[in-house]
């Protein structure tokens, strides 16, 4: 969840965007029958070290392992992770590979490190990989554009929730 006394926060002025950003690419991604994946964080219990580097944050079960309420819940395919890369879960690439999904577009919190190993996964698998800048967030502005910036050395497109959907003929999933 996306709060203000989440373990691990974001910066606080960029919760509202973030989730404006996501929230409008759900609505245009429906309209145009664009498969949307939710992916989220459940941490084993007994995974004790990389649970302290988190805070105890997104444990299996817990409220923090929960997808924030404000976000639409659109038809979508649910995937949880207990790693940072969203490949870590076979699944995923199965759910891919059995839909043709060739593109993804990623948003998501902390740039940092989830959004930016997983689309360091999908790159090494070698999807085409868009990055909504206004839909992903970070814990501060200076750690957020130094991860966007490190990404655009990369082979990737990072674009504004308004260019995502400028040609309808996209097929990608989200």
């Amino acid at each position: 969840m996306i709060t203000n006394q989440a373990r691990m926060p974001v910066a606080k002025h960029q919760i509202e965007p973030i989730l404006k950003g996501i929230n409008d690419l759900i609505r245009r991604a429906e309209k145009s029958n664009v498969p949307i994946l939710y992916i989220r964080n459940e941490f084993e219990r007994k995974q004790i070290l990389s649970n302290l580097l988190r805070k105890f944050t997104a444990l299996k079960g817990s409220k923090g392992a929960e997808m924030d309420k404000r976000l639409l819940k659109a038809e979508g395919v649910y995937f949880s992770k207990n790693k940072v890369d969203a490949f870590s879960n076979p699944s995923l690439m199965k759910y891919l590979n059995n839909h043709g999904i060739h593109e993804l577009i990623v948003t998501g919190v902390f740039i940092e490190g989830c959004v930016t190993a997983t689309v360091e996964g999908a790159l090494a698998r070698n999807f085409a990989v868009t990055v909504v800048g206004d839909a992903v967030a970070g814990a501060t502005d200076q750690s957020k554009e130094a991860a966007l910036n490190r990404l655009a050395t990369q082979d990737i497109l990072i674009l504004s929730s308004e260019q995502i959907f400028e040609s309808e003929n996209d097929q990608r999933g989200i």
